[in-house]
């Protein structure tokens, strides 16, 4: 199973980490695979920088769930709205073009959309 976690308000990012975690521990538990994107724009971008991750407590959730596969990408155009450099990421954290181009695509790839 397939499934793209948008998320575009700061204030989303814990029930977003929620939800990502939830549908892993599903699948750990009944054996079901899962493919999971998050994808951040809008204002969400700066909560994956290292240091406000780091700052905000979320740094080792997101490492957590990267290390169990999950995908975290950041919206290019949004990190340069908001004048934040690429290297200011974590590491691990995938830079797409545009966000709103990759929840078309994961889409048009069956993902099934989720939006906290």
């Amino acid at each position: 199973m397939k499934a793209v976690i948008h998320v575009d308000e700061s204030k989303k990012w814990d029930l977003a980490l929620k939800n990502a975690g939830n549908i892993m521990q599903y699948g750990e538990q009944t054996g079901t695979d899962f493919t999971i994107e998050v994808v951040a724009n809008g204002e969400a971008v700066k909560d994956l920088c290292e240091e406000q991750a780091k700052k905000d407590g979320r740094y080792d959730t997101i490492r957590d769930l990267a290390l169990d596969t999950v995908k975290f990408t950041a919206c290019r155009n949004a990190l340069a709205g908001a004048g934040i450099r690429e290297s200011a990421l974590i590491p691990f954290v995938e830079v797409v073009p545009a966000g709103a181009v990759e929840l078309i695509k994961k889409q048009q790839e069956g993902f099934a959309y989720i939006k906290p």
